[in-house]
């Protein structure tokens, strides 16, 4: 099955329009005068905001409602745009960011669940291929908006998204989804995830989630902050996030092919082990450039890891629950980067950048250990071979 080319032009966009925000926090922090602590408020809203989505309203495509799901994701996040470009104060940008969080939280799994049911034996490969744009979107978004903001201001970059994902709309208005099973309308949403929470290998993949997206919520928090504190401009932060998903997106792309040769939990496993001693070292660096560029290597485990993360929901889910087992990652990743988020700012402005960063690390390998053990993966023993539990 083709996959239609509006659904990665829309994830996208979308990403893209929650990355101007990644990129020009800093700047509305400057301008409406708020406390660093307000910086994790904003990014935890979001994640949170997202959970909603990602438990309630994602398991609507299991059901036969993907393009409403969609459509009306879109929409909630256009909105989120406009709201950024019209606020006043600080907790008009923890609602603006809410609105957003629900909107990528609605759309994500829909479309991640589309993607996989279009060919499971290929599902690595496949969501590989979409995280990659969704990864290409969201660093494109801080050095477009920070270009934007350059040139017109710092309401334009965010009154731009807004107006692209309005000209997303009819494209997706004109697609149309196969049915799911008949099995699925008898089953109520919460059957069906505590049929999936039942699973070893599908709580391991949750835990996975978290521990990959955790980082995430301290970046959005602190990232910008960081940054320029080390001298660096906001277009220089732009830019870093852009190299960052430069080798994020194209990783991501080729893995896919790996995943599916190798399993998942390998590619996990290889992934976390990158991860990890990155996130440590970022914290002792006082340079921006070399910050970016340590950020391009992390990059290439995380353009492994969530491609392998999502293909191991794939692979414990069936077909009538793949929006559901998408939603209920989505919802672990968004609640481990929303606790980030809230630890990170507070962390970074009293203990300090060093601390911040070794206390998340120390959380992604707890729960990466914790995840593959679920799966039945083991670590490496002396003769290299990965064993199972069972």
């Amino acid at each position: 099955m083709q996959i239609p080319r509006s659904i990665y032009a829309a994830i996208f966009t979308l990403t893209a329009s929650i990355g101007v925000v990644f990129g020009l926090i800093a700047s509305l922090q400057d301008e409406l005068g708020f406390a660093d602590g307000i910086l994790g408020l904003i990014a935890a809203s979001a994640f949170f905001s997202a959970v909603v989505a990602q438990l309630l309203l994602a398991p609507l495509a299991d059901r036969g409602h993907t393009k409403l799901l969609m459509v009306g994701a879109i929409v909630i996040a256009a909105l989120g745009s406009f709201w950024f470009a019209v606020a006043s104060s600080a907790w008009e940008l923890i609602l603006a960011r809410v609105s957003t969080g629900l909107g990528i939280g609605a759309f994500a799994p829909a479309a991640r669940a589309v993607v996989a049911n279009a060919d499971t034996s290929r599902a690595g490969e496949r969501l590989g291929r979409l995280t990659a744009v969704e990864t290409s979107g969201f660093v494109a978004g801080p050095v477009v908006g920070a270009f934007i903001n350059e040139v017109w201001g710092l309401k334009a970059p965010f009154l731009t998204f807004s107006c692209a994902l309005i000209l997303i709309l009819p494209s997706l208005m004109r697609l149309n989804f196969s049915q799911p099973p008949q099995v699925q309308n008898k089953i109520s949403r919460s059957e069906s995830a505590l049929r999936i929470l039942s699973r070893k290998e599908a709580l391991g993949a949750i835990l996975l989630g978290a521990a990959l997206f955790f980082p995430a919520g301290m970046y959005e928090a602190i990232w910008a902050r960081f940054m320029e504190d080390l001298g660096a401009s906001t277009l220089f932060v732009g830019v870093s996030l852009t190299m960052y998903g430069i080798p994020f997106a194209i990783v991501a792309s080729m893995a896919g092919k790996f995943i599916d040769r190798a399993g998942p939990w390998k590619a996990a496993l290889f992934a976390v082990a990158i991860i990890i001693p990155m996130t440590v070292i970022y914290g002792f660096l006082a340079s921006p450039i070399l910050l970016m560029a340590l950020a391009m290597f992390e990059a290439l485990g995380q353009g492994i890891g969530s491609p392998a993360c999502h293909a191991a929901m794939v692979a414990a889910t069936d077909e009538h629950e793949r929006a559901t087992g998408q939603g209920l990652v989505a919802a672990a990743s968004s609640i481990g980067a929303g606790i980030a988020a809230l630890l990170a700012a507070p962390l970074y402005a009293g203990p300090g950048p060093e601390l911040t960063f070794i206390i998340v690390a120390g959380v992604v390998l707890i729960l990466s250990s914790f995840a593959l053990r679920l799966s039945g993966v083991q670590f490496l023993q002396t003769d290299g071979r990965l064993l199972s539990h069972d």
